[in-house]
């Protein structure tokens, strides 16, 4: 890959990288916002909103305002999922012009794991119905937890505390690192040398390292 590709490669990234943080900071803190902090809901641009609402096919009723709170947060998740997926199309169309491949991870500890625990559904089903789809190469972290959760008679925030501190703690990593090895091996063409099954004694690293022959 030549300079001014990663370049745009590492340009690409960050964009995306803040688009989906900021889409995921929006949600949460919607969310949790105080009941009082809630009556601003009255207060928004109803004719902004009411387009939005238009846009993404959602029926929003104003007159229902015991409810305004459920349907700007349901509003916001429509729109945050259709703007994923936006993304990761735009994604893998630029990956694709540039030789590369995608592969898409899902994680959404706090409030995808928690649901998916609970009910056994999840709000970004819709995310994961569009990757099958489109035949994404993806990998879901969430459901890697759940089943690790499983082997512990533990609640649930308890074996989140041996994880994570806001984010992943040490252990986290350790785990997550591990769990993701063998999906991101069966993905690498050439795949590592310490994984390739030929020779073990093998020191050819052509199409691994860019310039070797």
């Amino acid at each position: 890959m030549g300079e001014a590709t990663q370049e745009k490669v590492k340009r690409l990234y960050r964009r995306l990288m803040g688009t989906a943080r900021a889409v995921a900071r929006a949600a949460h803190r919607l969310r949790r916002l105080e009941p009082e902090v809630r009556e601003g809901v009255k207060e928004l641009d109803r004719e902004r909103v009411g387009k939005l609402a238009a846009r993404l096919d959602y029926p929003l009723d104003w007159t229902r305002e015991s409810a305004l709170d459920q349907q700007v947060g349901e509003l916001l998740d429509r729109y945050s999922l259709g703007a994923t997926q936006f993304i990761l199309g735009k994604a893998r169309e630029f990956s694709r012009e540039n030789g590369k491949k995608l592969l898409v991870f899902l994680f959404d500890p706090y409030r995808g794991m928690p649901e998916m625990l609970k009910s056994g559904t999840r709000y970004d089903q819709e995310i994961v119905d569009y990757l099958v789809k489109e035949r994404f190469d993806y990998f879901d972290m969430n459901e890697v937890h759940l089943r690790d959760l499983k082997k512990y008679s533990v609640p649930f925030d308890e074996y989140m505390k041996g994880y994570f501190v806001g984010h992943y703690n040490p252990r986290g990593n350790h785990f997550f690192a591990y769990s993701v090895k063998d999906t991101v091996v069966k993905w690498l063409d050439p795949k590592p040398i310490t994984y390739r099954k030929p020779n073990p004694q093998s020191t050819d690293f052509k199409g691994y390292i860019v310039g070797y022959h």
